[in-house]
């Protein structure tokens, strides 16, 4: 597969050549691949958040490249405002950089920003509203008289309205109800799936990301731990937990039962894939 976007060597040193210098990222070997929907994970300090915004440019390297359709973004003559708009990233909790009068002209700041007509905006802004479920009847409104999640959707929806090449969310289910999470996350598949982008989800939670990305990158003390599908990177269970990370709660249960001596597969990561398990050990087939 072709890499989109990659980091060769990539460094950072916060507050360098102060009493404060703190090394986030170490020399970090990357690739995101075209069409691709990546999970990345790793507990609180791993360097996640620092990572993901050198891949737009809104932190320059220390040390090392970052490259998209292999090119440099920082090279000479690179404009990084066109890299921005075509690396779209989705903050932690985006309902709160909301700020114009209506929330289609929220969604809209992006592609007036790229310099397109009337005509070309309304398309996108539809598009992108019908992609994260907001009906037509709430682009009217302001955006401070929506709920939390529809506020959460309409932030994304002004990414997605630029149409970029690589899309990255950084922890988008972060204080959502379950049904809420579920919803959003169907919307981002959804949205990988008809647009085939690149889609690149930073989360915490090991449930959410087993069961929506196709790889795992895995971080930790500022640099990459691991990378594989889902079912290579829990299957390294004992790995996860001593750098401070936890298997989704099902995998856990799969893991103490084959412990107990039941002739069970513990490479499960999902509750489809819990049932399919259960079914095959009492004979009662594959699950539907």
């Amino acid at each position: 597969m072709q890499a989109i976007i990659k980091t060769e060597g990539l460094s950072y040193i916060y507050g360098k050549g102060t009493p404060f210098e703190s090394r986030a990222l170490n020399n970090v070997d990357f690739e995101a691949y075209e069409g691709e929907l990546l999970g990345i994970i790793g507990h609180t300090g791993s360097g996640k958040s620092t990572f993901i915004q050198h891949l737009n440019g809104l932190l320059k390297p220390t040390k090392g490249r970052v490259l998209l359709s292999g090119r440099d973004i920082w090279a000479d003559g690179s404009d990084i405002r066109q890299v921005r708009f075509k690396v779209g990233l989705v903050f932690q909790y985006p309902e709160y950089q909301l700020f114009e009068e209506t929330v289609f002209k929220d969604i809209a700041f992006g592609p007036k920003n790229m310099g397109l007509n009337e005509n070309e905006i309304r398309a996108r802004v539809l598009e992108a509203a019908d992609f994260v479920g907001l009906g037509k009847d709430i682009l009217d409104k302001s955006p401070f008289e929506l709920s939390g999640g529809q506020k959460r959707r309409a932030a994304i929806a002004g990414v997605i309205a630029m149409q970029p090449d690589v899309f990255i969310l950084d922890e988008p289910t972060a204080g959502l109800d379950p049904a809420g999470r579920d919803a959003l996350l169907a919307n981002i598949r959804e949205y990988h799936r008809a647009k085939n982008s690149t889609v690149i989800l930073v989360t915490h939670s090991m449930e959410e990301i087993a069961r929506t990305v196709d790889r795992i990158v895995v971080m930790n003390q500022a640099g990459i731990l691991m990378t594989g599908t889902p079912h290579e990177v829990f299957s390294s269970a004992p790995q996860l937990e001593a750098v401070g990370l936890s298997v989704p709660q099902i995998t856990k249960v799969f893991m103490r039962l084959k412990s107990m001596g039941l002739p069970i597969n513990a490479s499960v990561y999902t509750t489809e894939q819990a049932v399919d398990a259960v079914l095959s050990l009492t004979g009662g087939g594959t699950h539907a």
